[in-house]
């Protein structure tokens, strides 16, 4: 004589299966929205790290001479970085009135991602060359700031 299990042990049964495959897509959820917030932390990690990069680069060009230490719009990169652009702000540091100018200029390079919002800024106190070329000129009112 067969033995069938009652109906009540086949219902039970069937509620343990259920809760466990809600318990699993309860686990798959949180461990797939954990995973998301983690990749998007490293994006903005590696753009962070990137607008970083092009402000020194960008900063160091200034200090050599290859880019003018004038204040300039916002200028796009070459290809492969097209999606950002670079800004100097420069503004000469006079040491006083009765000294004359010092040779001296406050850099800010700003730059700027055009898809996402990443902003990253660097400045720096830089020695122009004597000849006056990479000198900005100060508007009069303006106190030499960049617009």
């Amino acid at each position: 004589m067969a033995r069938f299990p009652s109906r009540g042990r086949s219902g039970a049964a069937l509620l343990e299966v259920l809760l466990a495959v809600a318990l699993f897509a309860a686990a798959a959820a949180i461990v797939t929205s954990a995973l998301n917030a983690s990749m998007g932390s490293l994006e903005r990690q590696r753009l962070g790290l990137q607008a970083l990069n092009l402000a020194a680069s960008t900063l160091a060009e200034v200090q050599l001479g290859i880019r003018p230490s004038v204040s300039q719009g916002q200028q796009p990169f070459p290809t492969p970085m097209d999606n950002w652009t670079a800004e100097v702000l420069a503004s000469p540091m006079d040491s006083g009135a009765a000294a004359g100018p010092s040779g001296l200029v406050r850099v800010e390079v700003v730059i700027r991602h055009r898809e996402f919002l990443v902003v990253q800024r660097l400045g720096e106190v830089v020695r122009v060359q004597a000849s006056g070329t990479n000198i900005p000129a100060a508007s009069p009112g303006s106190g030499g700031v960049a617009p």
